[in-house]
């Protein structure tokens, strides 16, 4: 059985609780569900697309299946619950009721259900706890009918991580029933893939929708296969392209084991995900890379030195059959000092079409530079890109002190003067963070840019300067401008994790008139970190 990860739900106590309270918790929000009368949100779905999703993934009657078999005091109310939610939604979630198709028989959702149902269904079986005959019957009835819709819906449309988790739900199916029809869907998962991992595993290891986080949804689905497959080149080919992946995530990490959060995703912890690769025989490192490694397929330059931590993007916003997971930040970073998180991605709060998702995809609230108010890539709707900008002429050089890297991206050549946005970014001996903007072109522009802060850090501004504290440590941030700009914080929030949003404050500068125009950014520390 294929190792549990990432929970999208309360568990235990709490789970109960809030079930029995008419609620239910997922993705860090809690809406009214209820006890007896369960609201699926069938129908057209606008707001809380995401969380209606997840709530037919079924992880969190997963989690209630785990309480029933291993808390002997919230056991009987969490079978209680499980078999009266179960009961409802196949009752009233079928494939022909009204309302059920957009999400609930969605080829993503069906193939992510129907890993927690079979999951669910060895807890169960384990545990040696009766259920209901009739219940039992209906529920196997339509975990067939759902792997059977879901290998005549397949994700080709989509492709990228749907298409993988098609067949991740594929495979689950077919070591779950026997038969010439599960063979089947073996066979299918298989292709699959075996397609999949050589069109979205790019030769340094990162996926290519160039977002970590799904970078690290992937890594599971591998690993998943890896295990439900049985032994063979397919396998193996799951397990190689697994422990590529692991090696990428390892450099993606922060100091605190997050990941960098370009584009959509959660800034989650890939420690857990990389000790997962025991279960097939992979070993992998969790300690901390040191120096620095451009990752050129992917578009990442990254560095891991004292004091900084440092991740910039200057690769391509996502693949072009499907970079609808991409954010309009080229040559932003993200970094972390004394392994202390400074500049941050806004993150993903969402995927309604609301002020959130325009916030968390602008060029301006990430850490690059905006010109004349305009997205360098031409984000639209929720999933949507249109026009995309394409850096150049990158080139990074690291040793064991000193990192430096430049590059340039395309995404304003169709703007009046054909500006151009070129950025060096440096670590120097000294322990320096030095940021070069250039913007070059004809005309009259505005441009601005700035930094996305964390949320511990404290500004204090002095006249071309920032001075930045937390507990530990006093960071100074000055400007240096070919020309005079304004400079400013104002408010700002954080997406971190999907559903939390969090107050900080974004250091901001701006410049109006004729180009070229360029601005140092030069970041230093003025007091050793204190003690305790």
């Amino acid at each position: 059985m294929p190792p549990v990860f990432g929970t999208t739900c309360d568990s235990g106590n709490e789970l109960i609780e809030s079930l029995a309270g008419g609620k239910l918790r997922l993705l860090n929000q809690s809406f009214a569900f209820g006890e007896s009368n369960w609201d699926w949100r069938l129908g057209s779905v606008s707001e809380d697309r995401l969380w209606t999703v997840t709530l037919h993934y079924h992880q969190w009657l997963y989690e209630l299946a785990k309480i029933a078999t291993e808390s002997p005091e919230h056991g009987p109310k969490a079978k209680e619950l499980w078999g009266a939610a179960m009961s409802d939604w196949l009752q009233n979630c079928r494939l022909d009721s009204p309302g059920a198709k957009p999400l609930v028989w969605n080829a993503y959702a069906i193939a992510t259900r129907l890993s927690w149902s079979i999951r669910t269904w060895q807890l169960w079986h384990d545990a040696k706890i009766e259920l209901p005959q009739e219940l039992l019957q209906e529920w196997q009835k339509s975990l067939y009918q759902q792997a059977d819709h879901l290998y005549r819906n397949l994700e080709w449309d989509l492709r990228a991580n749907h298409l993988l988790r098609d067949a991740v739900g594929l495979a689950w199916a077919a070591n779950f029933f026997v038969g010439s029809r599960s063979r089947q869907w073996l066979a299918k998962a298989q292709q699959i893939a075996v397609q999949q991992s050589e069109e979205q595993m790019l030769p340094d290891g990162g996926h290519f929708e160039r977002s970590p986080f799904y970078h690290l949804e992937v890594m599971d689905d591998w690993l998943t296969l890896a295990i439900l497959f049985p032994a063979g080149r397919v396998r193996d080919q799951m397990r190689e392209t697994w422990q590529r992946a692991a090696e990428y995530a390892r450099w993606l990490r922060h100091p605190d084991g997050c990941v960098a959060q370009f584009n959509d995703g959660a800034t989650i912890n890939a420690d857990q995900n990389l000790i997962h690769g025991e279960v097939i025989g992979v070993d992998v490192d969790l300690s901390m890379p040191r120096g620095g490694k451009h990752f050129s397929d992917s578009g990442v330059a990254v560095w891991h030195g004292e004091p900084w931590t440092l991740f910039w993007d200057v690769g391509d916003v996502g693949p072009n059959c499907q970079p609808g997971h991409a954010h309009a930040d080229t040559l932003s970073l993200e970094c972390s000092f004394r392994a202390q998180k400074l500049f941050v991605d806004p993150g993903c709060y969402s995927y309604d079409y609301d002020r959130r998702r325009e916030y968390d995809r602008a060029t301006s609230t990430h850490n690059t530079v905006c010109i004349d108010q305009t997205d360098s890539s031409e984000v639209w709707h929720i999933f949507r890109v249109g026009r995309r900008a394409r850096p150049r002429g990158i080139q990074v050089s690291t040793d064991q002190e000193h990192f430096l890297g430049q590059a340039e991206h395309d995404g304003y050549q169709h703007l009046a003067g054909r500006p151009v946005h070129r950025r060096i970014v440096e670590v120097s001996e000294e322990g320096f963070l030095i940021v070069t903007d250039q913007v070059d072109g004809l005309g009259t522009h505005q441009v601005e840019g700035g930094w996305l802060l964390a949320p511990h850090w404290k500004i204090r501004m002095r006249e071309n300067r920032w001075e930045l504290t937390n507990d530990k440590q006093i960071l100074e941030l000055e400007i240096d401008a070919s020309s005079r700009c304004q400079i400013d914080a104002c408010e700002a929030t954080y997406h971190p994790e999907y559903g939390v949003e969090i107050a900080t404050k974004r250091l901001r500068w701006k410049f109006e008139g004729k180009l070229p125009f360029q601005i140092v950014c030069r970041v230093s520390e003025v007091s050793k970190p204190l003690l305790g």
